[in-house]
């Protein structure tokens, strides 16, 4: 009976990660019912992005491109991750021959990322539509800001008195006492929320187009929570990013400026490993990823296209690269041997997981 049910758990677990995450109804919802706090935080971090908001790689892509970020399997027993990454083969192995070919690879690819738009985009109208209730097309800001504050538990006839007579203002207010919290009439703001609230305002701001007034439509509120959907957000990533690590300040990157190290200093032989390898992986990354012309500098254009999920280059190239990793007998297709003996790529082992650098991000 008990192997019974583990076989029961371990179908349900391969249904979810085939079909995806479960649909998120979309149905009337009283305007005050708070939000999950994960529905409403931009994410500082781009699902199947290559690139990471501040420019550092994003150490999850291989997983995320070809399982999904919303699967995750790192912290799943060994039997239950290796069941779901053989059906993961066998979905990608369309042909029946046993083997994973480039072409099969970047289908699926194709079909992961495809899969993420149309759930980041489902779940957009869902939200959008809760935080709408008069149905003019447009979310004001204090509404986001009311709905923040809600999932973060605070009293909704005290938000309301909140936002009528202080609202953006009490962003701009500094702490001075000890209780790290801001308080105005009788509600306490917590200092931590309120600078996730200015790091939001200013996100806000930067996605909105004209008139400037405050107000998302569905379009700049995707790009808000979600902008590797929005052309425009991704070309203001990739501006902020050279601002980051563009030295010379010439809207171009070289090989020398894209692996420099962040600022902070080694203190041990351990370290420094961690940094040899760091710019050993950027080194890689610019020479075989982005700088296409090989000229050895990379444009904005450039820069754009390597992040852009939505590129129809981005699964060929990535589907290339994943080939090359797991293909060790260098047959031009990926066993189920070779990708079981390569599955730390797509799964994280806490026990071998290698300390990050202490460098602090850009």
């Amino acid at each position: 009976m008990k192997g019974k049910r583990l076989c029961i758990v371990i179908m349900i677990l391969v249904v979810h990660i085939v079909n995806g995450r479960p649909k998120i109804p979309l149905k009337e919802v009283d305007a005050d019912q708070p939000l999950p706090l994960d529905k409403l935080e931009p994410p500082d971090h781009l699902e199947a992005v290559r690139f990471e908001q501040d420019g550092m790689l994003n150490k999850d892509f291989h997983k995320e491109a070809f399982i999904g970020n919303h699967e995750e399997i790192d912290d799943d027993p060994v039997d239950i991750a290796d069941s779901k990454l053989k059906d993961i083969f066998n979905k990608v192995d369309t042909d029946s021959d046993s083997h994973m070919s480039l072409i099969e690879i970047e289908s699926w690819i194709q079909d992961k990322i495809r899969q993420h738009f149309d759930e980041a985009l489902e779940e957009n109208a869902h939200i959008f539509t809760h935080m709408d209730p008069d149905g003019d097309g447009l979310v004001d800001w204090k509404d986001y800001y009311k709905h923040f504050l809600l999932a973060k538990k605070y009293d909704v006839d005290k938000i309301d008195s909140f936002l009528k007579d202080y609202g953006d203002q009490a962003l701009d207010m500094k702490d001075t006492g000890e209780s790290s919290s801001i308080k105005e009439g009788n509600l306490k703001l917590r200092e931590s929320d309120r600078d996730q609230l200015v790091r939001y305002k200013f996100k806000w701001t930067d996605v909105e187009q004209m008139p400037m007034d405050n107000k998302l439509n569905k379009e700049e509120f995707l790009a808000f929570r979600h902008p590797e959907q929005s052309g425009l957000a991704m070309k203001k990533m990739i501006e902020t990013i050279l601002n980051s690590l563009d030295t010379n300040n010439d809207g171009k990157l070289t090989l020398t400026e894209f692996v420099a190290l962040p600022p902070g200093d080694v203190e041990d032989d351990e370290q420094k490993k961690l940094d040899d390898r760091y710019q050993d992986e950027r080194k890689k990354e610019f020479i075989n990823a982005i700088d296409v012309d090989k000229n050895g500098i990379a444009t904005q254009k450039e820069l754009e296209d390597y992040v852009d999920p939505r590129n129809p280059q981005q699964s060929k190239a990535e589907a290339v690269n994943l080939l090359q990793m797991l293909d060790d007998n260098k047959d031009g297709k990926v066993s189920i041997a070779e990708m079981f003996k390569h599955k730390d790529i797509f799964v994280d082992s806490k026990c071998v997981n290698v300390k990050r650098s202490l460098h602090d991000e850009f």
